[in-house]
């Protein structure tokens, strides 16, 4: 388990789904506004629009509003951003802060309208003037990270301040981390722990896990089995992070726990069934061995596809080398190289230096020498010690280069005081690395 150390503040207000949910009236004397809010309630959205809709053009914000979510969501009608943004902007006009928020979110998002910061920040501030703890979170987390506004972490966290006040959890554990980190505020580790409290008692579960993995003013340390006791209750509340924090912990043998490849599989899998990439990899990688699963190369496969698709090198280059090799699918040369360019791309150096491989072999791809050299040469740059010996290779045969033994001869020491045999091979038998490379760089 890792210890986070980076802020994360997470954008939940752009799901754009109002608080709208009020309590269902007890008496059947209510108004067509309560009448239709329990009709809604109830799942009639028919009848609530029917309630709602003559309020509405009678000028009645809250009807607006209602009326605004029915067609936003396609309750009860066919779903209309268009109609859902007029209705809020008429009861936003009116003074309605939840629309008002919405409308403001509408603009962030470009979401039934176009893209507007500047006219997102003008609703958002509206609503949050009233009070309204999702706006105020909001305005905290675009001046955070300089979204239509200038980046101003005072202002940030006076915004989350206010909506910490009011009880968004969201917010209580963003304020927490920029004390945290000094971000905005002046450091104080006691008031981020007083704020992730707050924030993991109103059912945040990041906070829950964040006080396991960080807690500095009780001395916690990430590996310890108090910390884990505060992962193993988020992650049992269904927090991936955390369920994958477990999993590496039984992997690994952290945290006082015994090494259980099994029980490390069991955790990996709710958190990789929640889509997190890391999770499907190693669950993968798990498949793929036979360590604590029964190995099976076409699940492997499967996960491995899964974390590729979001994006995750190390998948990437994985699920490549099983379409290069024919494991647990039909080899294919062409999908390899196209699997291990992304990861490469992404910098991951295994992958570079199988690119470069590649176009040497011209093994999915035209053989091209210079463009092996170039890749192995930023294989080499990230201590990638084989490709050193690829690129001294290359110079020393001149395969897309100019041959160049002087050239081939530095990039052999180069490997060989990696400790790569081969690289010290090509520089003679029982020979002193240093003494052979001495002056060369």
């Amino acid at each position: 388990m890792k210890e986070l150390t980076r802020t994360r503040i997470l954008i939940l207000l752009l799901l754009l789904v109002p608080a709208l949910a009020l309590a269902v009236p007890q008496a059947a004397d209510k108004g067509p506004l309560e009448q239709g809010l329990a009709a809604y309630k109830a799942g009639h959205y028919q009848e609530a629009l029917k309630l709602w809709r003559p309020l509405a053009a009678q000028g009645n914000p809250q009807a607006q509003f209602r009326l605004g979510y029915l067609y936003a969501m396609g309750q009860g009608v066919p779903q209309d951003q268009g109609l859902a943004l007029t209705w809020y902007r008429k009861a936003a006009e009116l003074g309605h802060s939840k629309a008002q928020y919405n409308l403001g979110i509408a603009y962030l998002k470009g979401n039934g309208v176009g893209k507007d910061p500047k006219e997102a920040i003008t609703w958002l501030k509206r609503s949050a003037s009233q009070g309204w703890a999702p706006a105020q979170f909001a305005l905290g987390v675009l001046y955070a990270q300089g979204s239509g506004v200038e980046k101003d972490p005072k202002e940030a966290a006076v915004w989350l301040g206010k909506a910490a006040e009011h009880g968004h959890p969201d917010a209580q554990y963003a304020l927490a981390m920029m004390y945290l980190e000094g971000q905005g505020v002046e450091k104080d580790i006691g008031r981020a722990i007083e704020l992730l409290r707050k924030s993991a008692k109103n059912g945040s579960l990041e906070a829950i896990y964040r006080l396991g993995t960080l807690n500095p003013a009780r001395g916690l340390k990430p590996d310890s089995p108090e910390a884990l006791a505060k992962i193993r209750k988020a992650a049992d509340l269904g927090y991936a992070q955390a369920e994958y924090d477990l999993g590496q912990a039984y992997a690994n043998g952290e945290a006082g726990l015994k090494a259980d490849k099994k029980e490390a599989a069991v955790w990996f899998r709710k958190a990789a069934d929640r889509g997190m990439a890391r999770a499907q990899y190693d669950l993968g990688w798990l498949y793929e061995n036979g360590q604590g699963v029964p190995e099976d190369q076409a699940k492997a496969v499967e996960l491995y596809t899964k974390a590729a698709n979001q994006g995750f090198a190390r998948a990437q280059y994985q699920l490549g080398m099983h379409y290069a090799s024919g494991r647990g699918l039909d080899k294919d040369a062409n999908t390899a190289f196209g699997l291990i360019s992304k990861a490469a791309h992404q910098g991951f150096v295994e992958a570079e230096y199988a690119v470069g491989v590649m176009y040497d072999n011209g093994d999915g791809v035209q053989q091209d020498y210079s463009k092996a050299m170039e890749w192995y040469k930023k294989a080499a740059a990230h201590g990638n010690a084989t490709a050193m010996f690829a690129a001294g290779n290359l110079y020393a045969n001149g395969y897309g280069v100019a041959k160049d033994i002087v050239e081939a001869k530095k990039w052999y020491c180069m490997g060989a005081r990696l400790g790569l045999p081969q690289a010290k091979q090509m520089l003679g038998d029982n020979v002193d690395v240093e003494k052979v490379c001495k002056g060369i760089n």
